[in-house]
């Protein structure tokens, strides 16, 4: 299973980090360049994305001089889920895990229940996950400091040979 997002959702997550990461809860606004300049995104595709993030209802812009872009909640009360789908989409599969298209048997195959368990858990697990708790360990890799890693599981063991 490919849990990559796509360039987009990169992006997006990128610009969302920016704007959590300037949340001073007074209402300050990021301008398009600092999103660009601070997440290397590319300049001219920059309010696109930032665009992305206002149509989701977690961004709201602002013109003139004093404007940019906020956050339209404080980032403890975004999900990392939100953002992704943002830009994704709705999280899940859409294709057989077996086949690739449609499930043979009525739509569900014999592993469909499975694999609908293991997208809720991720689906779950992201949308536990807020902006702001993914802020902080993107400040504490930019300090140098990396966070603890959970240990692998044995199902990595077990692909490696062990």
């Amino acid at each position: 299973m490919n849990l990559t997002l796509s360039r987009l959702g990169d992006y997006v997550i990128r610009a969302a980090l920016a704007l959590a990461s300037a949340w001073d809860g007074k209402g300050r606004y990021l301008k398009i360049r600092k999103v660009a300049e601070d997440m290397e995104l590319p300049r001219s595709y920059t309010p696109q994305i930032l665009g992305t993030l206002q149509k989701a209802g977690l961004a709201e812009a602002k013109a003139g001089r004093e404007g940019g872009y906020r956050l339209t909640r404080p980032p403890n009360k975004i999900s990392i889920l939100e953002v992704i789908e943002a830009a994704e989409g709705y999280l899940a599969s859409e294709h057989c895990a077996l086949t690739g298209g449609p499930c043979r048997w009525d739509d569900v195959c014999a592993l469909h229940p499975t694999w609908v368990k293991a997208s809720e858990s991720i689906r779950t697990s992201l949308g536990r996950t807020t902006l702001a708790q993914v802020s902080s360990v993107d400040h504490d890799l930019r300090a140098g400091r990396k966070p603890a890693l959970p240990a692998p599981s044995h199902r990595a063991r077990v692909r490696s040979g062990r």
